[in-house]
């Protein structure tokens, strides 16, 4: 099914009219009016008309777009310390690892001393693993003349490595609950976290309710007091008496001296009186002006608060996953120990009655247990020095360094303070490549592609842009689905934030006839044209497709070889006579037809 636009205009009221008047002498005279139509109709009626071309209409849209760095860091403290030294400032170029501030490190030092401790530790216990093992090396060269020792020697060795096997079982345990219980903190402080969002953009909104409040009276006042005319006065005043005190002033339009000193006086009597109105009017408006003042700095600083809530939530959501994926290892850990003890006390299990002829073979299971110490104790070594390994990254966490090269675009710390997660150091972007985001209709979506060329227009500064991403999601805000676009060769007039203007090709129909929009008619909906064919006017109904104010397409029941008639005349129909004039080849279009409309202003005359 398709859609029909009937054009409206000054040739349809006149059609209307006609028509009326038609009607009206009917009426009134009878069989008279009907003679005077038949000879109306014999008349020739000179009319213009002209070729159709075959060529192509591109219709475009202008859309407004926001300027963005296509890469925007945050560069969030891992750990809560006091700044010690930094000195980058907002506008700083920076490449990726350089160093952008210092934390106070003591409390990492004291971890990894305790870390470094913890290994040492460790290494006594391999160290007298290892002495154990030669112990059981000894006792089973001893147990091979005494199998009843050697056997009481076996089971006390059984006892103790479940035990330590179970104290490890025990000891991941408690890491778990410890994990859980850090989890269970974070929730808690999400929530805090939220509430405090939620408190922070109700006083959020309400300063910005007080600036206007504060705006619309400092407006009044300004109004009420006067000031704008006082300053006029007083700047008008100066004017003149600094043209009277001029060396080129010509004094002898006073007429005398005296009379130049008196008219110079006066012009300075005035400039003080209105020095003193414009001082008095400043006096009676600062109270407005300090109050708009604050009601700014309050929005401002709220503003920042709320960001400053909402990354704090992210943060704790990044924490929260990485215990998460912490508690996920742990558990693993503690079912492969889990396998491991059970393998081995089944394997200490095994009745020891039915091997008592295999002395050896019984008096080696003491050495394997001893070894099994020896590996028990270098893992928990490992582990230490695992330890010592988190306690130095920690450590690195205290100097911030840049993720990547670009400027500084914000910096909130400075010496002395305290850095925490909950506020970004510092924001970085890469502005090699910048994004220009805007909104179009799901229409006007349909009509763009990946990789498209559009133009921005900042300011009347024009750059080349390509379209990088189609948004498939409507913007509940807006209503309109999100397209992003590259700019590749920015410079300092796109800053982050502004806005543009963007130019985009949408609607396109090639291969088409053109012709002038107002050569076409409608009847019932139905478009059509007249052309002319042997001195006659002859109606060709015709499909149409896309068109603009002056043009529109035409898709098929017309051909290059006809003469279309352009002109309107109310005696135009089906078989009148008609006398043609032909416009010129410089009347005539080119073929190729562009027109800009608003966002969404694609037209059609026979679309969909």
């Amino acid at each position: 099914m398709k859609r029909r636009y009937i054009k409206s205009g000054r040739r349809a009221v006149a059609v209307l009219l006609i028509t009326a008047c038609v009607s009206i002498m009917s009426a009134g005279c009878g069989d008279t009016a009907a003679i005077e139509e038949e000879e109306t109709l014999s008349e020739v009626i000179p009319v213009e008309a002209q070729m159709p071309v075959e060529g192509t209409l591109t219709l475009k849209n202008e859309f407004v777009g926001t300027v963005s760095p296509e890469e925007s860091v945050y560069v969030i403290p891992m750990v809560t310390a006091e700044v010690l030294s930094t000195g980058i400032s907002v506008g700083d170029t920076v490449t990726a690892g350089q160093e952008l501030c210092k934390l106070d490190t003591e409390a990492a030092e004291l971890q990894l001393a305790s870390a470094q401790a913890q290994y040492n530790s460790a290494a006594a216990g391999v160290q007298a693993a290892e002495v154990g093992y030669e112990i059981a090396q000894a006792q089973y060269d001893s147990a091979v003349a005494q199998l009843d020792v050697q056997n009481e020697q076996t089971q006390r060795q059984k006892d103790l490595t479940m035990y330590q096997m179970q104290m490890q079982i025990d000891g991941i345990n408690d890491g778990i609950d410890d994990i859980n219980e850090q989890i269970y903190k974070l929730d808690e402080d999400r929530e805090d976290a939220k509430e405090q969002r939620d408190d922070l953009n109700k006083a959020r909104k309400q300063a910005n309710s007080y600036v206007k409040q504060a705006q619309s009276a400092y407006q009044a006042a300004a109004s009420a007091y006067g000031y704008p005319q006082a300053q006029a006065s007083y700047q008008a005043a100066v004017a003149t008496v600094t043209m009277m005190e001029s060396p080129d002033y010509d004094k002898t339009q006073h007429g005398d001296e005296e009379a130049y000193k008196a008219a110079l006086q006066a012009a300075k009597d005035e400039l003080k009186a209105a020095d003193l109105a414009l001082q008095e009017a400043e006096k009676n408006m600062k109270p407005h002006a300090d109050t708009l003042q604050a009601a700014q700095t309050a929005a401002s600083q709220m503003d920042s608060a709320y960001e400053q809530a909402k990354a704090g939530i992210e943060s704790i959501d990044d924490g929260k996953e990485k215990l998460e994926d912490s508690l996920s290892d742990t558990y693993r850990t503690k079912e492969q120990t889990e396998t491991v003890k059970n393998l081995t006390e089944a394997q200490l299990n095994i009745d020891t009655q039915a091997v008592q002829d295999i002395s050896k073979r019984t008096a080696a299971l003491g050495v394997d247990s001893a070894a099994a110490q020896v590996n028990s104790a270098k893992v928990g070594a490992a582990g230490a020095e695992v330890a010592i390994d988190s306690a130095e990254y920690q450590l690195d966490m205290y100097t911030l360094t840049a993720p990547i090269d670009g400027v500084i675009e914000a910096v909130n710390v400075k010496e002395h303070d305290l850095a925490s997660p909950q506020t970004p150091a510092f924001v970085i972007s890469n502005k090699k490549t910048m994004t220009v985001t805007f909104g179009v209709s799901e229409g006007i979506r349909g009509t763009l592609r990946v990789g498209q060329k559009l133009t921005v227009d900042r300011n009347g500064k024009l750059y080349d842009a390509a379209i990088t991403e189609i948004g498939s999601m409507v913007d509940q805000t807006t209503g309109l689905f999100m397209i992003k676009s590259c700019v590749s060769t920015p410079d300092d007039s796109l800053l982050t934030g502004s806005s543009v203007k963007v130019t985009a090709e949408t609607y396109s129909q090639a291969n088409a006839l053109l012709i002038p929009y107002d050569a076409v008619y409608y009847d019932d909906s139905q478009p059509y044209v007249y052309v002319a064919e042997s001195g006659m006017a002859k109606r060709k109904d015709v499909e149409t497709g896309i068109f603009d104010m002056d043009t529109i397409t035409v898709l098929s029941g017309l051909s290059t070889e006809d003469t279309l008639i352009t002109s309107w005349s109310a005696n135009l129909r089906e078989g009148a006579e008609v006398s043609v004039q032909m416009k010129t080849a410089n009347d005539a279009d080119d073929g190729q037809t562009t027109a800009v409309g608003e966002a969404d202003g694609a037209q059609t005359a026979g679309g969909e």
